[in-house]
């Protein structure tokens, strides 16, 4: 099996297999409106979609469809290739090239039938299940960098404990905040970090991340790095409060 990016030229190939692949399923038990809604997404959206592809020889037999958004649209397996891994392998790809491209989480709205195969997979349900145009769907979501909890890394300093807020006047920084030079975040920027324990104004500290945080509206992820990877859950949630407070995120915590 060969997996591979599809060319713009090669999409029409795409939606005709997930067509196929579609009539060849139960229709995830939707009814006759939500399979109408299937169609009309995949007719009229599948162009505007990127497209990993599987192979064998020449043979297109598996499509996975995602947006710029990294939001997983679609992913079909010919009948005749189910069973032998090849959705698996799909989302491992889709995983890979988002990591290489410093993507802090991939989505997906799952029909309710698939929602078991993404959860084996990592993904976590993020949200309440949406009912719209016959289709009622769960959203989920893929959390990447979880490979840095526990990694050691060094934190150059921008914003020392103590110094003022660069929006808010009246706010000061509780703790120390800067960048890891090493890891870059999705739009080319070094990757954010929080430094909590120490109270002190530093240049640079080196330490362990102790948790990663995700923002739901939109692709920042920060880290949280102490002396030793160990923390406090409330020391930490005081001590980013005063800049998070503005987000609704997530926390990745070490070992929990």
């Amino acid at each position: 099996m060969k997996i591979r990016q599809l060319a713009p030229q090669e999409k029409d190939q795409a939606q005709k297999l997930a067509w196929e692949a579609f009539l060849n399923t139960d229709g995830l038990g939707l009814d006759e409106q939500g399979m109408h809604a299937v169609f009309d997404f995949i007719e009229n959206q599948g162009r505007t979609l990127n497209y990993l592809a599987s192979f064998e020889e020449q043979e297109m037999t598996g499509v996975l469809g995602y947006d710029d958004e990294d939001h997983l649209a679609l992913c079909f397996v010919l009948p005749q290739y189910r069973n032998q891994g090849i959705g698996h392998a799909l989302l491992q790809e889709l995983i890979r090239d988002a990591e290489q491209r410093h993507v802090s989480r991939i989505t997906v709205n799952s029909a309710p039938k698939a929602r078991k195969i993404y959860e084996d997979f990592g993904f976590e349900v993020c949200g309440e299940p949406i009912s719209a145009q016959g289709l009622t769907t769960i959203p989920m979501e893929y959390l990447l960098g979880k490979q840095l909890l526990g990694r050691q890394v060094t934190v150059t300093i921008e914003r020392p404990c103590g110094s003022l807020h660069e929006q808010f006047d009246d706010t000061v920084y509780p703790c120390n905040y800067g960048y890891v030079e090493e890891i870059l975040q999705e739009d080319g920027a070094f990757q954010d970090a929080y430094v909590v324990g120490p109270e002190e104004p530093l240049e640079t500290f080196t330490g362990v991340v102790a948790a990663i945080i995700y923002h739901a509206d939109d692709s920042v992820s920060r880290l949280v790095v102490t002396r030793d990877g160990s923390y406090d859950r409330q020391a930490v949630i005081n001590a980013i409060g005063f800049n998070e407070q503005y987000h609704e995120v997530r926390i990745l915590w070490r070992n929990g």
